[in-house]
């Protein structure tokens, strides 16, 4: 392979996020496939504190450059650091929307790129509505990391035969687009009767908000909070201590923790609505109903145009809880396993194998 038959991977390397996560999946796939890259590690209040091995990280600069970030982010990395889009032949935006409409005032960030990846169709629509140039629906790799043994139920006093809910969300996330106020609910009133249901409610990039951030949470004995950042293979942990993962999302791009959800065998209750849709079925999850919901002035970031998203109904929600209950009775969602399984590196570089080969002139 010449020395332009590569590629540079840019964005949040070593940051504990969903958007960084991204690259070290897309890596993974990149190892898999035996193809070099290197990584421009964009910082941020958290960077560092994963850490990342791949065999096939080199120091080279190649003729291809995919960036893994918001559109809006890109055009900030571009005023900073010009050289970042003027260097390479090739410009690939891995971006993430969460939105059915994309702002018009945005669009030139678009105009970075020679071409737009994204992990959906949903996404994918709200791009090629507004560039019109190549936009692929590629989904993400989504690794499964190995446990390391940390048992969850037993440092919250949880019975090995209680349900566990889980659901996970960042606060730099828009707590209106994830919703975690609604699953609290659903859970609440499903607590009252269910009196071995647990909640398990992770929550990531709290910190430099303050103590305060966190007021908002019910204080429920069997809602057990988890502030501390996991490593990947504790996160493996915290998914196998559950039972259920409750997302009542109002829109998601892709949903990572959704199919990490799958991959660990828990029965979904999702929202079915936007980009997970495209692999969230009736036989691999309970899904949610939900009603066209107008996003308010300030529940998502640069939106300078009217959008909508969904409002998840809470007792659809409820119902399929109670349902969640039942099955895991008799074991762990092994369509949802199977599922989850076709997203890990080694299942997807087939797909992607012919698409980068296009990128790297292999013939």
């Amino acid at each position: 392979m010449s020395s332009h038959q590569g590629f540079n991977l840019v964005g949040y390397a070593t940051s504990p996020m969903g958007l960084g996560e991204d690259l070290r999946s897309f890596a993974a796939m990149l190892d898999h496939l035996e193809i070099p890259f290197s990584v421009i590690d964009i910082p941020t209040d958290v960077q560092g504190q994963i850490k990342v091995t791949w065999q096939h990280l080199t120091t080279h600069d190649y003729d291809t450059s995919v960036f893994f970030m918001s559109a809006m982010e890109c055009l900030n990395l571009a005023r900073a650091h010009p050289k970042l889009f003027t260097q390479p032949k090739q410009k690939i935006g891995y971006f993430l929307w969460e939105l059915p409409d994309f702002p018009s005032r945005y669009a030139p960030a678009l105009q970075l790129v020679n071409h737009i990846w994204c992990p959906t169709r949903f996404v994918q629509k709200a791009f090629f509505d507004k560039s019109r140039q190549l936009t692929l629906s590629l989904p993400l790799p989504v690794v499964q990391h190995p446990a390391t043994g940390r048992d969850f139920r037993a440092e919250f006093g949880v019975p090995a035969n209680a349900f566990v809910s889980l659901f996970m969300f960042d606060m730099h996330s828009t707590l209106a687009r994830k919703n975690p106020q609604a699953a609290l609910r659903v859970f609440e009133q499903f607590a009252q009767t269910n009196l071995d249901a647990y909640l398990f409610l992770k929550v990531s990039r709290w910190q430099h908000l303050g103590a305060q951030a966190l007021a908002w949470l019910p204080k429920h004995p069997r809602i057990k909070l988890i502030t501390a950042t996991l490593s990947p293979g504790e996160l493996t942990d915290l998914y196998q201590s559950a039972n259920c993962y409750l997302s009542l999302h109002r829109s998601e791009g892709f949903g990572r923790t959704l199919v990490e959800a799958l991959q660990n065998g828990l029965h979904v209750v999702s929202t079915d609505f936007s980009g997970p849709q495209d692999y969230l079925t009736p036989d691999n999850a309970l899904l949610v109903q939900w009603q066209r919901a107008e996003v308010g002035p300030n529940d998502y970031p640069h939106l300078t145009e009217p959008s909508w998203w969904a409002a998840p109904d809470e007792h659809s929600a409820l119902q399929q809880l109670a349902l969640a209950c039942e099955r895991a009775k008799k074991g762990p969602n092994i369509q949802g396993q199977n599922d989850g399984a076709k997203f890990l590196p080694e299942a997807l570089a087939a797909k992607y194998r012919p698409i980068l080969k296009t990128y790297l002139k292999v013939t």
